[in-house]
């Protein structure tokens, strides 16, 4: 719960600070002197957009900050060793972004939600006027539902999900089926005409040599016999012999002349071997048409795919793989588009059968919920009117939330037909089918601080009393849990049910407006709750009424 709220430079506030406990506190002050800004404060606190215009004039700084305790569970991350309270803050520059301090540390904004959200719960002004929309009745009506229905919500929700995505991504395959399937016939005509190719780059690494030799082959052929014969024993190979026999026919000892005939002999027989490894040259370079024309046409290949895929060789190949893959995903896609269908049907009944319990579970809500409504309706001075819950079933297009349609409806007097609560109530009767509808709700909410800002308009005298006893009620807690309750109000008669009572007024100082925030303490009670009730505050009579209505509001419930 909030021990303490502190705000500084605030709208019209320069510094309060209000010391918060268990049941009801309300909030007290003349119009105009910034007690609304105890409830604003409170939304900062639980990540509310903030806005420069709230900061006070001449502040540089607004400020609220308050004390939790315990330390909520979300919070844990932000604690200390031994921390039993946990500090949150937001503060707004008058030149700059807010910033969020959690347990002392910056945090994203966000967190203060995280932390706060389902223990914080604020109903600020005009409550009734959003009470109208159908998509608040719908999520209302799914809070009080339970945590059963909350779980067939959440399969609905993920059912929808994935139809969602399945009929998205059918409409998709289905405006794309053109491009896809020329991308198909491409990429298939690609990987064909590369596959064929059947390239190797060892094998056809050759291919330009073996294109040279046969295209010269009687060059070769008769370069190599001339080459031959006078590599021979008619040509160069005479002479050397020659040599050879006339340095052997010598019989020295000596080791110049016998490594002379070693090189005699060595180069007689690099001829030998040359002129025989020549003639062979020539010899296998033989024309052969055919054989040209075929890797002419293997050349012819290759820089064609070279042209269209790639530089060299690896790359063609690796365009191919690439093609290959792609075409493993398109054809991956025709044939979801082919079975998509029926995914996407199987999906849709699926998502059919969670609505249908969805739709149970909201019906019988609907029935406890108009019940409670209604009980809740007679203790605030509506004792004839009747609460209902419509919730109608669309077959139409399904939604995020179901298929439902739901309408709080009213008939506020006996014999009148029940009609949207927009069109059913007046200002009062709906600012009390409010409070009701939020009174049956809190019972089944983990909040256990509710902050109700003038939930009491447009209404007075003996209704205002059944508004503060009830929200006395819900301060006591039907579980026995205690809750924190505050409210702003500017009803003496929902004031004297409060267990703790805050005034905020304003002063001059300096020669400006100054707000603050004083506890009133019992004796004082009877004082603040005459001027309330318009009269002179020091006026016997009205001092005398304030005093029973405090009597009133302290008589035990039966």
């Amino acid at each position: 719960m909030l021990d303490q709220l502190h705000i500084r430079g605030l709208g019209v506030i320069e510094d309060a600070e209000l010391r918060l406990s268990p049941g009801l506190t309300v909030v007290t002050g003349e119009t105009g002197a910034g007690k609304t800004m105890v409830v604003t404060a409170l939304q900062l606190l639980l990540g509310a957009r903030a806005d420069s215009g709230l900061v006070r004039s001449g502040a540089s700084l607004a400020l609220a900050e308050a004390v939790v305790s315990p330390p909520p569970p979300e919070a844990a991350e932000w604690l200390g060793d031994g921390d039993d309270s946990l500090v949150v803050a937001r503060e707004i520059p008058s030149d700059g972004r807010s910033r969020a301090r959690v347990g002392g540390r910056l945090a994203p904004v966000s967190v203060l939600a995280d932390v706060l959200g389902r223990h914080v719960e604020v109903h600020a002004q005009h409550e009734h006027v959003r009470l109208s929309r159908p998509d608040v009745q719908r999520a209302l009506l799914d809070r009080f539902a339970g945590d059963a229905h909350a779980r067939a919500l959440q399969d609905y929700r993920a059912a929808f999900d994935t139809w969602k995505q399945l009929a998205q991504r059918r409409e998709r395959l289905q405006q794309d089926a053109r491009e896809r399937a020329r991308d198909l016939d491409r990429l298939r005509f690609e990987v064909d005409e590369i596959d064929r190719a059947e390239l190797d780059p060892a094998a056809d690494a050759t291919l330009d040599r073996d294109l040279d030799l046969l295209a010269n082959a009687e060059e070769v052929q008769l370069a190599a016999a001339t080459a031959a014969q006078a590599l021979g024993s008619d040509g160069a190979g005479e002479p050397v012999g020659v040599a050879l026999d006339a340095l052997r026919r010598l019989h020295i000892d000596d080791p110049a002349h016998a490594d002379l005939v070693a090189r005699a002999a060595a180069v007689a027989a690099e001829l030998t071997e040359l002129a025989i490894d020549v003639r062979s040259y020539g010899e296998q370079a033989e024309a052969d048409p055919e054989r040209l024309a075929e890797l002419q046409d293997r050349r012819a290949l290759i820089n064609q795919l070279l042209r269209k895929y790639g530089p060299d060789m690896p790359a063609v190949l690796t365009y191919a793989e690439q093609a290959r893959a792609r075409l493993l995903e398109l054809e991956s896609e025709e044939a979801d588009a082919d079975g998509l269908d029926a995914r996407v049907a199987d999906a849709r009944a699926r998502l059919a059968e969670l609505a249908q319990d969805v739709h149970r579970g909201r019906t019988l809500a609907a029935e406890r919920l108009s019940e409670v409504v209604d009980g809740h309706l007679g203790d605030l001075a509506m004792p004839h009117a009747r609460f209902e819950v419509e919730v109608a079933h669309d077959d139409g297009e399904p939604g995020h939330d179901g298929l439902d349609r739901v309408t709080f409806l009213l008939a506020a007097n006996p014999g009148e037909p029940a009609r949207p609560l927009a069109q059913a109530a007046s200002g009062g009767e709906r600012s009390r089918v409010s409070l009701a509808v939020e009174v049956a709700l809190a019972d089944v909410d983990d909040a256990r601080v509710l902050v109700f800002d003038e939930v009491d308009a447009g209404i007075g005298g003996a209704t205002a009393l059944a508004v503060g006893e009830k929200l006395a009620r819900l301060a006591r807690g039907s579980d026995g849990r205690p809750r924190q309750v505050l409210c702003v109000t500017h009803l003496a008669q929902l004031a004297a049910y409060a267990d703790v009572h805050y005034v905020v007024e304003k002063g001059l100082a300096a020669g400006r407006t100054v707000t603050s925030a004083r506890r009133v303490d019992d004796d004082q009670r009877a004082t603040e709750l005459a001027r309330m009730l318009g009269g002179d505050a020091t006026a016997a009579a009205g001092v005398e009424h304030a005093r029973e209505l405090l009597a009133l509001a302290r008589r035990p419930a039966i």
